[in-house]
This record gives structure tokens, C-alpha cells and sequence, in this order.
């Protein structure tokens, strides 16, 4: 593939997962070396045979979760890997802080710069990202999913700011899932899909459909289900109090219903997941299947017929250096047969689960004894999902279930949810993107400041009256 970067310009990269975005990042950078063809800076050949020779040519990619001392403040960590300024043999603090302070104001006047990391909310500490690059002299950014963990007001405030790096002369490639991203941003785009290019969009071509079209898909219609309000109730929670949610929440779930539940970030949506979970402590009342439910720990909560796909699969949904048959039955192993105290698993069965389970929730993988981590983000996702596939789950919870996913990923994702709805049984999706909300939620829950503002039915739903929910500040 060949595609080229202007000064000062924003050129989208868009693709399914497994479509060869993340192997052209590594060439660009140096992580990778390319079999055939040649990068160019500023004109002339360059042959990156590291990382650090890329940059050292101004290139600097920021992933989604790069690292940061959680103890530095954004000086510190916008210092890490550079050489610092002296004054009598000393390091010049205050040297630092200017440099930084200096190329702050034109891109983050407002970003606090003697702050540690770990008090900085997650948009901040992108800023503090991007200060870091631009100010160790990065010419050409590539972000690579830079909004995927932040809600649609963070990231607004996120594009403010790359719009004033831009404007600085810098030029960014941006890869994002998040296509009305692409399409506000970028001057251009280019469609990946199988390990080449398949279109390239210029002005006033760059949209949502054209870029779904490229790759093969198509948007995704919202549901117009409504629901059965003779069906039975699955999960019932009253007086809620858990985590973020403050203030007490009261909700019914139906069976065959999803339940959106859309708010911002710490709006109290994942808490009360997690209390339903077992997984943080609560106040108030549960019932499952009309009988109390007060679970202690997800355990308890599997017992009971409650599965969850939490919202970080990588910290909290699976062990990345195991296999997939592992990951998939990890929920089994209470029911292996125990030898002298100690639980053994059937080896052929579990292999048996796997593929029943894998091919349910359509997950493309080489074979079942690959680790975890060297599936693409999606298919990662897809393995969590299957492994609740071939049990019975009477309430399945699901915290940003298509966080970080390309869009045909997602597709497949939420047609699996509306499968596991039409089983009978009550699915809760946790969400802080509005047009989920309203493609999948039979009834919408807005959560704002610790709590439930409204619930809205499928016929009361709108782009509009969610947004106007999730400012107002009077509780339901």
C-alpha cells in the first residue's frame, strides 16, 4: 500500500480489525520493518531499523492507554526519555516547567501541569499525552483510537485541542473506530480492509456511509422493539446505592428486554452493573427471577445465572497470555471434577465448548490454543462474550460492550445481544454512546451526577431528549 502525509494535514485511517492499520503503524514507526517499498520523510529515503530511529525522525504514535508515572505531574511525564535541562550540574525544574508551560499554552492553556497523573481525569491525561509529544519536538502524530475510553464531551474537548496542534504545523494520522470522528476531522481518508487499500476518500467525500460502504458493511437500523411488559420481571433493583451511584436507583428488566443504561463516565451507569455483579458493595434491594438476590461475589452472581462482559477486557475480562479454550471456560472451573482437593478440567470437553461457543458469537481465530492477546480488538471481545454462550444466563451485563471495536465488530456484537434478548433473557448494556443507546434499548436509562434522571421507552427515545436528559439535574 502507498499513501502520503502532508504538512499540517489530518488523513483518517479506517478499517476492520485484522485489516493491516496496526502492522502500517508499526512500519511508519519503526517497530516493524517492511518486507518491500519505502518510507520517505521530507522527500529523502529514511530505513528505521528502530523505534528510536523513527523518533529521532519527529514520528510519535500515542496509543489509546501509553503510559504514564502515575506520581509525575504532566512536567515529569512530558520529560520522560528526554535529556533534562541543567543548571550547575543540577536538574533546572523550573526550566522544565517554562519549556512546558510555553507549548501548553498553544495547544492546553487550561491543562494543569503540576497535577500527578493519578488525580487527572482520563481527558487531561490525553493532553498530557499529545503536550508529550509535541513537545519533544513530534512533527508527524499518529493517534491511535485517542477518544475510545472518553465520553462524546471529553472528546469534543479533545479535537478542540488536536485542532490547535494541527494548526501548529503538525501532521496527524488518526485511527479511530468512531467514523463521525474521521468524517469531522479529517481532510482525507483511507479505507484498509484485508491488508490493502480499498478506497481513498478526498474532501467533501470523507462520511460515515462511504467509509462503511468500503468496508464492506452497512449501518447498522435501530430497533423499534417494544417492550413486553407481561413478561416476566428478571431483575429487579430498589433503592440502589452503590460506587458512583449516589443517589438510589430503582429499575425492572424485563425477559427478551435490553436495557440501555446512557450516561457519561462515573455517571453511576457501571456501578450499578458491578453491584448487580457482585463485584463492589450496595445498599438497597435485589431480586432475581422474584426471589432476594444479595450477591457477594461474582461467583455468587454466576451461580445465580448472571453473567457480565466487563468494560476493560484487558484488565478485568481476560488473561491475554492464556489460551482461548482458558478464557472461554474460565466461568466452568467450579464444576471440574477435583482430584485430592484440586479442580481438573476435562480437556476434550472443554475443547468442545469452545467451538460450539465460538461459533455462536462468530469469532475468527487461527486455532483454540492461540493466547488471548493475539486476536484483534474485536474478536478479544467476541471471546468473552463466548464464554457465556452454552450457559444458561438469566441476566447478562454488558459495560461498553463495542468500546474500541471496528464497526463491523460491532455490528456482529449488538446482533449478538439482541440474540441473547430474543432467548428470554434480560440484557443491561452500559453505554456512553448515545446512538447505541438508541440502537439497541428496548427502554433507555439516563444516568447523570450518581444517578437515574429518567428511564425513557423505545416510542419516548430520541438523540434530543437523551442529550436534554443527560443535562438535567432532576432525579427520576
Amino acid at each position: 500500500m502507498s499513501l502520503a502525509l502532508g504538512e499540517g494535514e489530518v488523513l483518517g485511517l479506517v478499517g476492520p480489525n485484522g485489516a493491516g492499520k496496526s502492522t502500517l503503524i508499526k512500519i511508519i514507526a519503526g517497530a516493524d520493518r517492511p518486507d518491500a517499498g519505502e518510507v520517505f520523510v521530507d522527500g529523502g529515503p529514511v530505513h528505521f531499523h528502530s523505534a528510536h530511529d523513527a523518533y529521532a525522525a519527529g514520528i510519535r504514535v500515542i496509543h489509546q492507554d501509553a503510559p504514564l508515572v502515575p506520581g509525575f505531574d504532566t512536567v515529569e511525564n512530558c520529560y520522560l526519555g528526554r535529556e533534562y535541562p541543567r543548571r550547575h550540574g543540577m536538574i533546572d525544574r523550573a526550566a522544565m516547567r517554562e519549556r512546558i508551560a510555553m507549548v501548553a499554552r498553544d495547544i492546553a492553556p487550561d491543562l494543569p501541569l503540576d497535577v500527578p497523573m493519578m488525580f487527572l481525569p482520563p481527558a487531561e491525561r490525553q493532553f498530557v499525552r499529545l503536550l508529550r509529544a509535541i513537545a519533544d519536538k513530534g512533527r508527524i502524530l499518529i493517534l491511535d483510537e485517542p477518544t475510545a475510553a472518553l465520553p462524546a464531551e471529553d472528546a469534543e474537548r479533545f479535537y478542540d485541542v488536536l485542532k490547535r496542534t494541527r494548526d501548529r504545523g503538525t501532521s496527524i494520522v488518526l485511527v479511530s473506530h468512531r467514523l463521525d470522528e474521521i468524517a469531522d476531522f479529517c481532510g482525507r481518508a483511507v479505507v484498509l480492509r484485508d491488508g490493502r487499500i480499498v478506497a481513498r476518500l478526498g474532501a467533501g467525500e470523507v462520511t460515515p456511509e462511504a467509509m462503511i460502504g468500503a468496508m464492506g458493511g452497512s449501518a447498522v437500523e435501530r430497533s423499534t422493539r417494544a417492550t413486553d411488559t407481561s413478561a416476566p420481571k428478571v431483575i429487579e433493583v430498589e433503592g440502589l446505592v452503590a460506587g458512583d451511584l449516589t443517589r438510589p436507583a430503582s429499575l425492572q428488566v424485563h425477559a427478551g428486554e435490553v436495557m440501555a443504561l446512557y450516561g457519561l463516565a462515573g455517571s453511576g451507569r457501571s456501578s450499578l452493573l458491578n453491584a448487580i455483579w457482585g463485584a463492589i458493595g450496595w445498599t438497597g434491594s435485589m431480586r432475581l427471577m422474584g426471589d432476594a438476590y444479595a450477591p457477594r461475589s461474582p461467583r455468587e452472581a454466576i451461580a445465580r445465572g448472571v453473567s457480565c462482559v466487563p468494560a476493560d477486557r484487558h484488565r478485568s475480562g481476560l488473561f491475554l497470555d492464556q489460551n482461548l479454550i482458558y478464557n472461554k471456560t474460565l466461568p466452568l472451573l467450579s464444576s471440574y471434577r477435583r482430584i485430592r482437593g484440586l479442580p481438573v478440567p476435562h480437556t476434550a470437553s472443554e475443547r468442545d465448548a469452545f467451538l460450539v461457543a465460538a461459533e455462536r458469537v462468530s469469532l475468527s481465530y487461527r486455532e483454540p490454543g492461540q493466547l488471548a492477546r493475539t486476536l484483534s480488538g474485536g474478536n478479544q471481545q467476541k471471546l468473552i462474550f463466548s464464554r457465556w454462550a452454552n450457559r444458561h444466563s438469566r441476566v447478562m451485563l454488558l459495560d461498553e460492550p463495542t468500546e474500541g471495536v471496528d464497526v463491523m465488530a460491532k455490528a456482529t456484537i449488538k446482533d449478538i445481544i439482541r440474540a441473547i434478548a430474543a432467548d428470554g433473557n434480560a440484557v443491561l448494556v452500559s453505554t456512553s454512546d448515545r446512538d447505541e443507546a438508541l440502537e439497541l434499548g428496548d427502554r433507555i436509562a439516563v444516568f447523570r451526577q450518581g444517578g437515574i434522571v429518567r428511564i425513557f421507552s423505545r416510542a419516548e427515545a430520541s438523540a434530543e431528549a437523551l442529550s436534554a436528559a443527560a443535562q438535567s439535574r432532576e432525579a427520576a
